[in-house]
């Protein structure tokens, strides 16, 4: 498994063929992954504006809202990004994960 939740180093990028990482990287909720072919970079998906409450996680935010006054890393999802709800996270206001490690129970 390339992507161990609960685990660090939560990455193993030698455990599966590159079609199995793209796929998994293309269900990221968070769009903190994104892969490249060719030097042609992989775009963001598409949808309509949502946000999903994780039960025991962060805001799933989706389609393409505006998030003002906040610096995203260079080539990080601009449609797709899940936000801190449990307060531990040390990319704030982005989610890192930290949730699992705290057992965060809304």
């Amino acid at each position: 498994m390339v992507f161990r939740l609960k685990e660090e180093p939560w990455i193993h990028p030698d455990a599966a063929s590159v079609d199995e990482i793209i796929s998994s990287i293309k269900k990221c909720p968070s769009g903190a992954l994104s892969y490249s072919v060719d030097d042609v970079e992989y775009g963001d998906q598409e949808g309509e504006p949502a946000i999903f409450v994780a039960p025991n996680g962060p805001y799933v935010v989706s389609g393409g809202p505006n998030l003002v006054d906040t610096a995203q890393a260079e080539h990080a999802s601009k449609e797709h990004f899940t936000l801190c709800r449990c307060g531990g996270s040390k990319n704030k206001p982005f989610c890192d994960g930290t949730h699992w490690n705290i057992k965060f129970d809304e």
